[in-house]
């Protein structure tokens, strides 16, 4: 991790925003169907970046990424063609990743059952990181038509509303 990645953590604590968020939705999602995109790499052994951990034992819970040597199902959001399938979609920290960001949200929506929840959680201010592939930064001025397919869109920020470091978006279909 290089030092301006080094210190965004410790002064904004993106995953510990993200993991309080997701854990807060997840202690409500019993027996569902979930699907994870870009469910990331083990570190020490362990899936650190996934959010399965937060989430009971009851859901069916699918990890993925585009990376076959994470060990995951691997989809790729862009090309991915589920339908009336899941019952939430965790799309956690994919989309500045992902050049052709509309299609990987129009195809969330496609995967969703109809009210079924998709959580994304996007950068606004923080450091390019896994380079090449870092193309984008998201305010809630653009989230919010992004997710204009959603019915219900709830956005909440880390960080002053003015700066804010990271946004968690709830979207029901």
């Amino acid at each position: 991790m290089n030092l301006a990645r080094l210190v965004a953590h410790a002064v904004f604590q993106p995953r510990r925003f993200n993991d309080r968020r997701i854990r807060e939705f997840a202690s409500s999602v019993r027996n569902e169907r979930i699907l994870e995109l870009g469910s990331g790499k083990p570190v020490n052994g362990e899936y650190v970046y996934s959010a399965r951990r937060f989430f009971d034992a009851s859901n069916e819970f699918i990890q993925s990424d585009v990376v076959e040597e994470y060990g995951h199902r691997v989809i790729d959001a862009t090309s991915m063609s589920f339908h009336d399938e899941f019952d939430v979609v965790l799309c956690a920290n994919v989309l500045e990743h992902v050049y052709d960001y509309a299609t990987v949200i129009s195809n969330i929506h496609t995967a969703l059952r109809p009210g079924g929840k998709a959580v994304v959680v996007v950068p606004c201010m923080y450091p390019l990181h896994d380079q090449p592939r870092d193309y984008w930064r998201f305010t809630e001025h653009a989230l919010r038509p992004m997710l204009a397919a959603f019915q219900e869109i709830r956005v909440r920020h880390s960080g002053l509303r003015a700066y804010p470091f990271m946004y968690y978006v709830e979207a029901r279909k």
